[in-house]
């Protein structure tokens, strides 16, 4: 059926067209309709048919979260309010782009441009970190990189404030029978529904840097049932990324594969450090992430690698 939304107006904007769905909201893109000047948005709203508490809260949660972070690669608030059929919407800065790893495929970018793109990733969910903000649903559709290659953090629909003073707005957030985050990048906390803290997005960045230096997900073998892929998550070592780079095969058509030899070792290490079950064995957290990936770049020792002299003489020479 029609979208009763579009050519809508919405408080200062017009509803163009419709851009994104997701399991409670729908993304529009809109422009001002005030005539003062031309600014294209994207507006998200609840749709109607599923309008209830829980998505008046998550609403609630993302606009708040939004409205305390300001960062050049995380999306900006613009506006917010509630329609006259008492439907919440938000207003948030339009951004024309490609979800990270199909990004890194287009442009052909090598591991040392795929680590550069990473660690400006990083540099962000710090700044949420330092806010207080946990994403808790990092996944590379909610990371689009813009044809200048800019990366941007999407979608803070189910992040977690940990400011005291607005716990209020997060209640009813945890998961739930709707499972509120995405399985294939969800930490082992998130699928045994334990308590979430930053170690669960440094776990969900381990996946999305595996994903995008092999071109597989590290438990793509074990996904053919949710329940098959929460087992694997919690119990299952992955395997090295190094591995997955090196197939007995030659690649399938349009196949994506990484470069073996500039995986091994090193950065084997640092993907599966982040991805280490117990969040208390990842990295302390995402700035020490990003500064063993700088250190790998400029080719000093990484820190996740408890290896002997003999490591530290080769680094050195």
């Amino acid at each position: 059926p029609a979208d009763p939304m579009l050519g809508k107006r919405i408080g200062g904007y017009k509803i163009l067209r419709q851009i994104g769905l997701g399991g409670m909201g729908a993304v529009y893109l809109a422009e001002r309709a005030d005539d003062q000047f031309r600014k294209l948005v994207a507006l998200k709203a609840v749709r109607p048919e599923l309008f209830t508490e829980q998505a008046f809260r998550r609403f609630q949660n993302e606009r708040q979260t939004l409205a305390v972070l300001d960062h050049p690669n995380i999306i900006k608030l613009l506006d917010g309010g509630t329609t006259e059929e008492g439907v919440p919407y938000l207003v948030t800065e339009y951004v024309e782009g490609q979800p990270i790893d199909r990004y890194a495929v287009t442009a052909g970018l090598n591991v040392r441009q795929k680590l550069e793109l990473f660690r400006t990733l990083l540099g962000a969910v710090h700044y949420a970190h330092q806010h207080l903000v946990v994403h808790r649903d990092l996944k590379p559709g909610n990371i689009i990189v813009t044809p200048e290659g800019v990366p941007k953090l999407l979608d803070f629909g189910i992040a977690k404030l940990l400011q005291p003073e607005y716990s209020p707005h997060t209640m009813g957030l945890t998961q739930s029978n709707m499972q509120p985050m995405t399985p294939n990048f969800a930490s082992p906390e998130q699928i045994l529904g334990l308590p979430i803290t930053t170690a669960s997005d440094t776990y969900s960045l381990g996946v999305i840097l595996y994903h995008l230096l092999t071109g597989h997900h590290p438990y793509e073998r074990q996904m053919r049932t949710a329940f098959e892929l929460g087992q694997a998550i919690c119990e299952t070592e992955p395997e090295k990324p190094s591995k997955f780079a090196e197939p007995a095969e030659p690649p399938a058509r349009g196949e994506v594969r990484g470069d073996a030899r500039a995986l091994r070792g090193d950065l084997d290490t640092i993907v599966l450090k982040a991805m280490r079950k117990e969040p208390q064995k990842r990295y302390a957290s995402v700035e020490h992430f990003s500064e063993d990936i700088r250190r790998y770049l400029e080719g000093f020792p990484v820190l996740a690698r408890q290896s002997g002299v003999w490591y530290w003489a080769e680094k050195f020479v």
